[in-house]
This record gives C-alpha cells, sequence and structure tokens, in this order.
C-alpha cells in the first residue's frame, strides 16, 4: 500500500464527503485503493474492527450512493485504471477506475464502441456504471451496462476474491448478475470485462419542437410503436430548454413547450427519418430541423449538454430523480410533471431518454432551507407514488442509494424485499458493505 493511499485527515478533500446529491458525510478515513491487494487489505481490517466500508468511484452518482456511511471507511477505486482493449475478441478489460469516456476513446481507435454511454460519461467511473447500471443515451438501441459485461473479479465482504462470467470461464451461477446495479451493498469490484460492438457512423440529427409537451410525449410513444429505434431520443420539456437556454444562449429553445433530439446512425434508410418526421408532424410539431453534418447537429445537441451544468447553476437546491415507465404512459408521466410545475412553488421540469421511457425530473428550490427540502420530499414522493400507479419503476439508471429506498415498499411487496435482504445478508452478513442503502430502512411506506 503506497505511502499516501490511506487518508485520515481530509482536510481540504470536501469532495469526498458528497457525491452529486445533497448528501453529505465526513469519512472516518480514505483509502485510495492502487491495487486488488489494498482493497483487500482494507476489508480484511474492517471486519475485524467492525468498520463499515462505503466503495466510491468518481462521485458523479445521484442517489447519494458513495456518501460515507457513519463512521466508515470510504474506499475509493479511481486509482485502478488498467485498461486492455483486445479488438480480436472484441472487449475489453479494465480496472473501476477507468472514466467511461477513456474507454470510448480507446476502443474508437480500433473501430469498435462501448455503446452505454450516461450523461456524465466524461468523468464517471465504470466501475459506478456498473455499481448503478447505468443506461444512456443509446440505450434504447443497445442496452445498458448489464447488457456489455462479460466478467467480473470482485472483493466480498470476507476479503475472498469473487470471479464471474470470462474470468471463471463461464461456469456455475451467474454471480455477476446479482453484483451489477447492488450499489456496492454487496461486494467491491475491482477488475471487469466488457463486450465492444462495430462503431456506427453517425446519419441525421433532428430537432423538434413542440407547442404541448404532452405532444411531443406522444410523438415519443409513436415512433416506439411504430418499432422504429433511433440511436438517440432524447425529450426536454420547454422548462428544461429554457433552462438550458438561460445558462448559455443558443436558440429561442425558451419559445417551445417541449423539444425531442434523435439521432440515427448511417446504417438506417432514409425511410426511417421520414418516418420519424411524419409522427412529429402528426403530433403537431411546430418546428423541426434537421442536420447531417456532424459539426452542424453538435449545436443541436447544445441544449441537451448545457442542461445538467444549468440546473445546478439556477438554483440553491436541486434534486434530480429518474422514474421510468412503460412508453406507452410516458405522455401522462410528463403531462403530470407540467402539472407538478404549475401546482407547486419549486420549479420542476423533466427531459430524459425517452427512447426507454426513462424520465429525469429535477426539483428546483431557490435555497438550500429545511422548508425548501421539506417541499421537495414532498414532490418527490407524490412523482414516486405516480409513477408506481403507471406501472413504473422508481429508478431507471440513477439507482436507489440514499435518495429513494423509503421508497422501496411502494414497488416490492414483503416477500420480495425479504428475499433482497437475504442476498445482502449471503454475501455481507455482517452488514458492513454500503450498509444504510438500497435497501429499505424501518420507516418504509405503507
Amino acid at each position: 500500500m503506497a505511502p499516501d493511499s490511506l487518508i485520515t485527515d481530509l482536510t481540504g478533500r470536501d469532495e469526498y464527503h458528497h457525491d452529486a446529491t445533497s448528501y453529505r458525510a465526513a469519512p472516518s478515513a480514505l483509502l485510495l485503493a492502487e491495487s486488488v491487494g489494498d482493497v483487500i487489505t482494507a476489508i480484511d481490517f474492517c471486519a475485524a474492527e467492525e468498520i463499515p466500508i462505503t466503495p466510491r468511484g468518481a462521485g458523479t452518482g445521484l442517489s447519494g450512493g458513495c456518501v460515507t456511511s457513519p463512521g466508515g471507511l470510504l474506499l475509493s477505486t479511481e486509482r485502478l485504471r488498467d485498461l486492455d482493449i483486445q479488438p480480436d475478441r472484441k472487449q475489453a478489460v479494465c480496472g473501476p477506475g477507468v472514466i467511461t469516456k477513456e474507454l470510448l476513446d480507446a476502443a474508437a481507435r480500433f473501430g469498435l464502441t462501448y455503446p452505454p454511454d450516461p450523461a456524465s460519461y466524461e468523468e464517471s467511473t465504470l466501475g459506478g456504471n456498473v455499481a448503478e447500471n447505468a443506461g444512456g443515451l443509446r440505450c434504447k438501441r443497445y442496452g445498458v451496462t448489464k447488457d456489455y459485461v462479460l466478467g467480473l473479479e470482485a472483493v466480498l465482504a470476507d476479503g475472498s476474491l469473487l470471479k464471474t462470467g470470462i474470468f471463471s470461464r463461464n461456469r456455475g451461477f451467474s454471480l455477476g448478475d446479482v453484483i451489477i446495479g447492488s450499489e456496492g451493498t454487496l461486494a467491491v469490484v475491482t477488475r471487469m470485462a466488457f463486450r465492444l460492438v462495430n462503431l456506427p457512423g453517425r446519419g441525421e440529427t433532428i430537432l423538434v419542437g413542440f407547442d404541448d409537451p404532452r405532444d411531443g410525449a406522444q410523438a415519443v410513444t409513436d415512433i416506439n410503436a411504430a418499432g422504429l429505434i433511433p440511436t438517440v431520443m432524447e425529450f426536454l420539456d420547454g422548462d428544461a430548454a429554457a433552462c438550458s437556454n438561460e445558462y448559455e444562449k443558443s436558440d429561442d429553445f425558451d419559445r417551445v413547450a417541449a423539444l425531442l433530439l434523435i439521432e440515427i446512425s448511417d446504417l438506417d434508410s432514409a425511410r426511417q427519418a421520414e418516418q420519424i418526421r411524419f409522427f412529429c408532424q402528426k403530433n403537431k410539431c411546430s418546428c423541426l430541423r434537421s442536420e447531417s453534418d456532424p459539426a452542424r447537429a453538435d449545436g443541436l445537441w447544445k441544449v441537451r449538454r448545457n442542461l445538467t451544468n444549468a440546473v445546478k447553476a439556477l438554483a440553491g437546491l436541486r434534486v434530480s430523480e429518474d422514474v421510468a415507465v412503460p412508453n406507452s404512459r410516458f405522455p401522462t408521466l410528463v403531462e403530470f410533471v407540467a402539472d407538478m410545475n404549475r401546482l407547486s412553488r419549486l420549479r420542476i421540469n423533466s427531459y430524459g431518454h425517452a427512447g426507454d421511457g426513462n424520465l429525469h425530473v429535477n426539483f428546483m428550490a431557490p435555497t438550500d432551507s429545511e422548508a425548501d427540502r421539506n417541499e421537495v420530499e414532498k414532490w418527490v414522493e407524490t412523482l414516486m407514488r405516480k409513477t408506481i400507479d403507471l406501472g413504473g419503476t422508481l429508478t431507471g439508471e440513477h439507482g436507489i442509494g440514499l435518495a429513494k429506498r423509503r421508497y422501496l415498499a411502494l414497488e416490492f411487496d414483503p416477500p420480495t424485499l425479504a428475499l433482497m435482504t437475504k442476498v445482502k445478508s449471503t454475501y455481507d452478513p455482517n452488514c458492513l458493505l454500503n450498509p444504510d442503502k438500497l435497501l429499505p430502512p424501518s420507516n418504509k411506506l405503507q
């Protein structure tokens, strides 16, 4: 273990006290692991001393999942950055600290790509993506993180090294599938193998504006129902577009009630683009722009790329949720968010990966006061209950973490929650790995 790996004085290291949410906790110590041996040593020590362990990647999560448990060790895997592209096998083997864009850039040199591309791909780590089963802008067409994991190596709570998938010659139970999306509560991932695919070329980019958010959402539903699967299909309601425009003026996007940003690949037929335009016009779009030149198309995407930074800059308190519903209910959910925005004193807007019904909802308050926090919590619960009523799920890709575990009883019945608890106790019998995340606390909602 390197001399500077274990840090007990975190003065000046505020970034390790939180993730991208407002949840905060100071670690008792921080370990910047540089090898699998460091992870095993740390887990063995913590098990002997009964110290909780919180795994952490880049801290870009939006659920409080890597905020340190009380009295615990923050175990960072950001220095585990080995990356090996194997083009003949169309796969990559890497450490959990590799940034998603680093894998994308390395694979592109061989004409390959790793399709899951969360909006935070320039800063999020692949270990964090595995922990949350992250999706991304291309997930409708290409799938999410779990669809590309070929194998994992992970250290269990007893210090043993678990090998799954290709690291175990694909023998035995698919234990890696249980670890994906488990938010660091079952094991600490130390090595991963990912499937790569041929790099698709960019085709046409289409930006569509609507005067009614429900019309934009209905266009999404119609496109999906017709079996059309563009590479990317992103939705922004009018207020989200206005937020982006307030942050950096790019066009008259504040004059629309909803935007769709759609990208098709160079392998798609011209007929698909024609059908997409047809459904947008059928749903009364107010403007429609197409661009085939990549440089000019990037200008159309500016409104989407600006959004995360825009809402951070414009709100004293921002909470971002990521519910998902069946595609047929997407218009209803979009309309419901617009109603919440009208009824609440908060600023509430929505955007997301429209192709798979994943809607991100921003709750923006002017201050971080207790009153504003209570107001946000009230409307978050309202959204969660409506999502379940529509046959949806509490999270599309952000995970449960600290933020949503109290709502799990809305989605899962007691036997299911009991089985999840049994799985946790099998992997981590002393409940030391991220013990206060994912599973619900005692004050379950009825």
